[in-house]
């Protein structure tokens, strides 16, 4: 440790001591002394309940240092924190306090910070006095300045608040945490692997160990052990000291804290234990809930964890002490977006559990299973927006759009004085009571949970409502007991991964244990971690099956008799019951009960239909006179019966394929052994009971490419590895059992009959997230919400186009909401958005009836946090935009027909778009439209040009066919320069000038001296080319195992990149800064890094200009995926086929032709580029203004593409 971090923590220690504070920052830091600050004291009803004096201590820059002597031996919560913020206000909206307890064991460091939308922020940086932590240390360090940096005087507040910044980053304090985490648990995973060769075993119980270890720092932090917030480490010491045989650590000590103590089982026969650590076990609280239980890792193997390990934990880490868990802090409360502790809380455990998912088993990133898995962890403010969204939307629909703006008002308020004044308002219109119960009815599901983070938001926004109706109504519930109950009936959650379902777990009871205040002899009278087993569960959440048979059934939503709901409720209290510890309930016997009561309901089911399916068909059969509307006369003509009867024989052949299912269905339960996750036996409670769904579903479902999705269950290597046929076979098989569910879940929208192989299947080439927003929408109740975050790909993209359809018929697009300035996940190279949408009804098409919301934020999200925000976004009838946020409000049946084309261009291929887009008749198909270039990203001169620009606006793809550039599968064999041709001698036929990267090209013009590189192209027999080197080139390239390549391994001759013509202008397949189409009059060939465009030479010049001019830079731009969170737009052929562009004839030849021969590459500010552009502007007619609209728009959309790809830490 150097000197600076010595003195820190030397004063650190005695903080105690108002000078050595003092010395802290005015000798240590070198901030100034505090000249011209008094104490001040300010006094404070509840919860504080008396006055508090801060001493000043320091001051730089006008930033005052307080010193805060707090009452008791804790720390202040977050809300006593923001009670002295706010009386401290008035006289400093920014200010730095230093809070000591009264013992002086304790203290923090909490910088105010005022953001830009006026709220202040709190950072808190804790520490324990007497610790080795080096986490405050080491930030503290952070504050400090130089001589050098004061010889001029105070610095600037900037600078300042730049060293604030760094020094209460907990990003960084997450980044060496995790890094740190990483090292230890590649160590541990090694050791238990060595020790027993079981590889999925050693990774898992790694996972378990730590996890339990990292619980206890957590708990010590409440004084449950021995009274000591330091206990772990010192149980370790008087280990250390009791001369036991070495290694037995983790058997006779720690496994006796883990299942013994925990459990209420600890007995008197323990007598290797000093008299204190035997009095704090036997005072230990009663956890259970599962997670210091027994269980089927811990009984796999017998294996003794040597103490060398424990002092990495505790001792000595990575050369310097103290060890790896002893040099954190640790807090048990989660920050929120406006209050942040520095330290290791819950969520930090969630972000490195969702990274742990990229750790192979020697220890190191791979980004192979970071695609594979598709987890990425979502920051507090996404998720805090979200909860609050969906609990809006979910609760209007139950109480009424007339009380939206009151529940905004309600659950968007963070401020004591915002709740004070919308809960006023709510008792104004006695809503509570109703409120009240509709918030504790409320149910919510994430479908890949994770880590937990939208369980845990959703509990944090849940517990705050209900704690303010509690208030208003004089309901008695201790926080305790009313987050246990919003955990037991509120919340649930799904995942395919056994270690995120207990983390999950983990993070819910760590809420609970923060919460917590019970005497001593409480913590034993009743587990205080529920069992969580019935709540979050493991299991794959797309496809259902069992036997073969898909059950995906909730949606077949049948009424159930009184018999069988009462069963349901019988259920429901059991699995309550077993939730809150009672012991005579097992696991394994509810989940057969559950079983069994499905398989009631099926039975009755079928009956049911079979009831149905019968009346039906007496109707068909009865006289025309009995074939009659219900409530109306019969039909008296003859085609009015026929149309009667074909809705009969539709209604019946659908029960027919409603009752195949269910009998499929209960043959397969009959039959199984094993019965795995299914939605409809699980949470049979749910789907069955009076709602017949969710409340919400809300989450952060996994991003993985097509060509990756495979069987979350299974192990490629089962199976001869990644690249194995076998393997192919089982993915291939996955992905047609996820687009069999998705169209049994929606039916009659996929036209799905069951057995059935003939029905629309989702675009093979959809992310697996699009699965999970067709298979969360189908897990809601009528009057639910959906909330998800998401890659953007789906607004702009071919694959989207069946979510895009199905939402625009069948749902209501309620917000998109995107950002601008701030990309969600440092950690996945995607752009997002969040996506509220309503529960569908395949039955009819209503959603052309409504109308979707895109929303760009042009601030980050915590700026936004509001009432009046998203008050004023539901109020928005046009597009609109203010300094915060631009919003286009669209009519979805106009989205629907934007996106329709003629039935008789079925067969257009991707290359050659459709011609025009029809009216909605039935003679048209849905293709994507691009939601997120033309209605988040546009500007409005965008729209001015698509008006000014009628009649001369034509496809790309309508003018030339475009195509993608070579893709040779070998380019080190394919492409040579000079030197290599030379060294093989190969004869000229067989090369052709290439371009093979569009930095070789100097100008938009290709100049012959542009093309450096050959390309080796041969179309020739090996029997016609003896005697030639081109033949010895590929004789060599075989030993080189270039054949072998995918690419080249297809081909009739593998050294045939195939007959093709040269491409007059070819464009940058990836764009930076700007999107360019060379050009050369006789074409040029070009590598897979263009597209080419096969433009006629009597349009040359003009599709030049056209193609090159800023206006279609801003087109580009627009309708471009923006969707790489690098900052490259990556465009594909199709797509640019169907760009938007001048038609060529709309343009004089002699002024094109001037304005392109002697143009550079036109970068985005090039002189030249504005006599190019004139051509443009004035066949469009586009005033000055107009004109000096496309080029800020331009560069505005360019910057935030770019500096979003960088505004999350690395």
């Amino acid at each position: 440790m150097n000197n600076l971090l010595q003195r820190i923590q030397s004063c650190l220690n005695s903080a105690g001591s108002p000078q050595k504070l003092g010395e802290l920052f005015c000798q240590t830091l070198n901030w100034s002394a505090p000249r011209g600050l008094l104490p001040r004291t300010l006094d404070f009803g509840a919860p504080i309940n008396q006055s508090i004096t801060l001493q000043p201590v320091a001051r730089l820059s006008g930033l005052p240092v307080y010193r805060v002597i707090w009452p008791g031996d804790r720390l202040p919560g977050i809300t006593a924190r923001r009670a002295v913020q706010r009386a401290l206000k008035p006289v400093h909206a920014e200010h730095v306090l230093c809070y000591v307890t009264q013992d002086a064991r304790q203290l923090a460091f909490t910088w105010a910070r005022e953001r830009s939308d006026g709220k202040i922020e709190l950072r808190t940086l804790p520490y324990d006095v007497g610790s080795p932590a080096r986490t405050t240390v080491e930030r503290l360090a952070e504050l400090a300045f130089t001589l050098d940096e004061l010889a001029h005087g105070e610095p600037p507040i900037t600078t300042l608040t730049d060293k604030l910044n760094r020094a209460f980053d907990v990003e960084a304090v997450t980044r060496r945490f995790f890094a740190d985490y990483k090292q230890v648990f590649a160590t541990l995973q090694r050791l238990l692997f060595d020790a027993t060769g079981d590889k999925v075993w050693a990774h898992d119980y790694a996972l378990q160990l730590l996890n339990r270890l990292m619980f206890l720092y957590f708990i010590q932090r409440k004084g449950w052990l021995g009274g000591n917030p330091r206990f772990i480490a010192e149980f370790w010491r008087a280990y250390k000291a009791s001369n036991q045989p070495n290694n037995s650590f983790f058997e006779r000590w720690l496994s006796v804290l883990f299942f013994e103590a925990f459990n209420n089982t600890f007995h008197g026969g323990h007598r290797q234990f000093p008299s204190a650590i035997y009095e704090a076990l036997q005072l230990a609280p009663y956890l259970n809930g599962g997670l210091f239980t027994r269980n089927r890792l811990d009984d796999a193997h017998s294996v003794t964890v040597p103490d060398a390990f424990f002092a990495t934990l505790f001792d000595e880490f990575d050369g310097s002490r103290p060890g790896f868990l002893e040099r954190y802090n640790f807090t048990i409360a989660e920050s929120t977006p406006l209050d942040i502790e520095v330290a290791v809380d819950p969520e930090m455990i969630g972000k490195v559990y969702e990274s742990l998912v990229n750790i192979t088993f020697e220890g190191i990133t791979d980004d192979d299973r970071r695609g594979s898995a598709g987890i990425f962890y979502t920051s507090r403010v996404e998720i805090d927006l979200m909860c609050r969204l969906a609990l809006v939307d979910a609760l209007t629909n139950r109480l009424g759009t007339d009380k939206k703006p009151l529940l905004y008002d309600a659950i968007f308020a963070y401020e004591p004085a915002e709740k004070e004044a919308a809960d006023a308002a709510i008792a104004d219109q006695n809503l509570w009571p109703d409120l009240n119960r509709m918030l504790r009815e409320t149910t919510i599901c994430d479908p890949a949970c994770g880590s937990g983070a939208f369980l845990v938001g959703m509990l944090l926004v849940l517990d705050d409502l209900q704690a303010r109706a509690n208030a208003q109504l004089g309901i008695d519930e201790t926080p305790y007991e009313r987050r246990r109950r919003i955990i037991g009936e509120q919340l649930y959650g799904v995942d395919v991964m056994d270690w995120a379902v207990h983390v999950t777990e983990l993070r819910l009871w760590l809420q609970l244990v923060v919460e917590t205040e019970l005497a001593p002899a409480e913590l034993k009278f009743r587990p205080l971690l529920p069992n969580l087993s019935f709540k979050i569960r493991c299991g794959d959440s797309l496809v259902q099956e069992i036997g073969g048979i898909d059950f995906g059934l909730h949606r077949a939503h049948l009424a159930i008799s009184a018999q069988l709901k009462g069963r349901i409720t019988q259920l429901k209290g059991k699995k309550l019951r077993f939730y809150q510890g009672q012991k005579d309930l097992r696991e394994a016997d509810l989940k057969q009960e559950e079983v069994n009561l499905f398989r009631a309901i099926l039975d009755y089911k079928q009956h049911v239909l079979q009831t149905h399916i019968a009346t039906l068909t007496h109707q068909i059969e009865s006289p025309v006179e009995q074939v009659a509307l219900p409530g109306l006369e019969a039909p008296t003509d003859r085609a009015a019966y026929q149309r009667r009867l074909e809705q009969l024989r539709a209604e019946r052949e659908e029960k027919h394929a409603e009752l195949a299912r269910i009998t499929d269905a209960l043959a397969a339960l009959r039959s199984a052994q094993h019965v795995p996750f299914v939605w409809d036996i699980a949470f049979v409670e749910i789907f069955e009971g009076d709602k017949g769904g969710f409340d919400i579903v809300i989450g952060n479902p996994p991003y993985v490419r097509q060509e990756m999705i495979a069987p979350p269950r299974l192990d490629p290597n089962d199976f001869g590895g990644e690249t194995s046929d076998r393997w192919k076979e089982q993915k291939k098989a996955y992905k047609a059992k996820l687009q069999q569910s998705v169209a049994a879940a929606w039916p009659r929208f996929f036209r799905y009959k069951s057995g059935k192989a003939d029905f629309r299947k989702l675009d093979g080439k959809s992310d697996l997230y699009i699965y999970f927003y067709l298979h969360g929408l189908a897990l809601l109740n009528p009057q639910g919400s959906f909330c998800f975050i998401t890659s953007n790909s789906w607004l702009d993209v071919g694959y989207g186009a069946d979510l895009q359809e199905f939402l625009l018929k069948h749902s209501h697009v309620r917000f998109i909401l995107d950002n601008e300035r701030k990309r969600s996940f440092a950690q996945a190279d995607v752009n997002t958005i969040i996506a509220l949408l309503a529960p569908p009804d395949d039955r009819r098409e209503h959603g052309l009836e409504h109308t979707a919301r895109f929303v760009m934020f042009t601030v980050p999200f915590e700026e936004v946090l509001s009432a009046e925000t998203f008050k004023a976004l539901e109020a928005a009838t046009e597009r609109q935009r203010t300094d915060h946020w631009r919003i286009t409000v669209v009519p979805q049946r106009q989205l629907f027909e934007e996106g329709l084309v003629r039935e008789d261009d079925e067969e257009a291929t991707p290359g050659k778009p459709t011609k025009s887009r029809g009216p909605l008749i039935k003679t048209a198909r849905y293709e994507a439209n691009k939601w997120g270039g033309k209605y988040l990203r546009a500007p409005d001169i965008f729209f001015t040009i698509l008006e000014k620009g009628k009649g001369k606006l034509v496809r790309l793809g309508d003018i030339a066919e475009v195509r993608f550039g070579i893709k040779t599968g070998a380019n080190e064999f394919f492409y040579l320069d000079d030197e290599k041709i030379r060294q093989w001698g190969i004869e000229e036929e067989f090369l052709k000038p290439v371009i093979k990267s569009p930095r070789e090209c100097r100008s938009i013009v290709i100049k012959p001296e542009d093309l450096k590189y050959k390309i080796f192209m041969c179309h020739k027999d090996k029997a016609e080319l003896q005697g030639t080197a081109a033949l010895e080139y590929i004789t060599w390239g075989e030993t080189q195992g270039f054949h072998e390549r995918p690419s080249c391994r297809g081909r009739q001759r593998w050294w045939d990149v195939g007959v093709r013509p040269k491409a007059r202008v070819s464009i940058n397949y990836l764009v930076d800064e700007t999107m360019r189409f060379f050009m050369k009059e006789d074409g040029f060939y070009v590598s897979d890094n263009f597209q080419e465009w096969h433009v006629s030479a009597d349009d040359f010049w003009q599709a030049g200009v056209a193609a090159n001019s800023t206006v279609f830079q801003l087109f580009a731009n627009i309708t471009g995926r923006a969707n790489f969170g690098g900052g490259l737009m990556k465009i594909q052929t199709y797509e640019v086929a169907a760009m938007e562009v001048l038609a060529p004839s709309t343009l004089p030849l002699s002024r094109c032709r001037s304005a392109l021969q002697h143009v550079g590459r036109i970068d985005l500010n090039s002189p030249d580029r504005r006599a190019l552009d004139d051509v443009v502007f004035d066949v469009l007619g586009l005033t000055a203004g107009e004109r000096e609209a496309v080029y800020e728009a331009v560069v505005a959309l360019v910057r935030a593409r770019l500096e979003k790809a960088r505004s999350v830490k690395p």
